[in-house]
């Protein structure tokens, strides 16, 4: 496989790298000719790892709870350590469930947002002082089309992805002076972990490849006018009926 020099950073972090989405991303940006740090909570991260360095594209990977500010702490240190200083962060790492709010116990509710908002808020600021530095940098949020919409059964899902489409908003005011590029990818219905047991027909769902191609485009020269952006990621597939 070629080594895709069109591509305007050297060194990427992507969370939630052991399957699905993130799995893709860390692929597709590393055939693009960028080093990849991967993190996960599963050690299945290793196996994403170990399949981009079979690739001959340099990857480290940890295993981490992106919730936890030590494991945070902990695998920005090593990965950038090995790495280089991180230009694109893609904060992929996520977690929900098809239910009823009156359903919900504490312990779901928090946890949603733990790792789906708390988890890119760690992660985004081990990145940004470097970022700043030099004065350039992407950052991509992996929110959802609920994000930006309501629908029944996804009342925690959707409001930690409201939360974070609103944090990548004032992060973008806050990094445009360094010239800091910040996004939020919202998809919609993608064959994922978070499908599973769905009842709906997903003939018509994108795949994970669909939206990593997207955050690949916006690490190349010809992206660099989208900036401060949200943008849906649709797809054609119609979302599962909660009962």
């Amino acid at each position: 496989m070629s080594n895709d020099s069109n591509c305007t950073y050297k060194v990427a972090l992507v969370t939630g790298a052991a399957r699905g989405i993130g799995r893709e991303v860390a692929l597709n940006l590393a055939q693009r000719g960028m080093a990849v740090g991967l993190c996960d909570i599963s050690p299945d991260v290793h196996k994403t790892c170990e399949e981009i360095q079979a690739l001959g594209f340099p990857c480290v990977s940890e295993v981490v709870d992106i919730s936890s500010q030590e494991d945070v702490d902990r695998a920005y240190k090593t990965i950038s350590g090995k790495l280089g200083v991180i230009d694109v962060l893609v904060n992929n790492a996520g977690i929900g469930k098809l239910k009823s709010l009156i359903d919900y116990n504490i312990s779901e509710w928090d946890q949603t947002f733990a790792v789906n908002v708390r988890g890119a808020f760690l992660m985004s600021q081990k990145v940004l002082p470097n970022m700043m530095e030099q004065h350039n940098g992407l950052i991509v949020n992996i929110a959802s089309i609920w994000g930006l919409r309501g629908a029944r059964g996804r009342s925690a899902y959707a409001a930690s992805k409201h939360a974070l489409v609103g944090m990548t908003k004032c992060m973008a005011d806050e990094c445009q002076p360094y010239r800091i590029r910040v996004i939020a990818l919202c998809p919609g219905n993608v064959l994922t972990e978070l499908a599973n047991g769905t009842e709906a027909d997903t003939t018509d769902w994108m795949h994970p490849k669909d939206v990593a191609d997207v955050v690949g485009y916006l690490c190349e020269p010809g992206s660099r006018a989208i900036v401060r952006s949200i943008i849906e990621v649709n797809g054609w597939g119609q979302p599962p009926e909660f009962k």
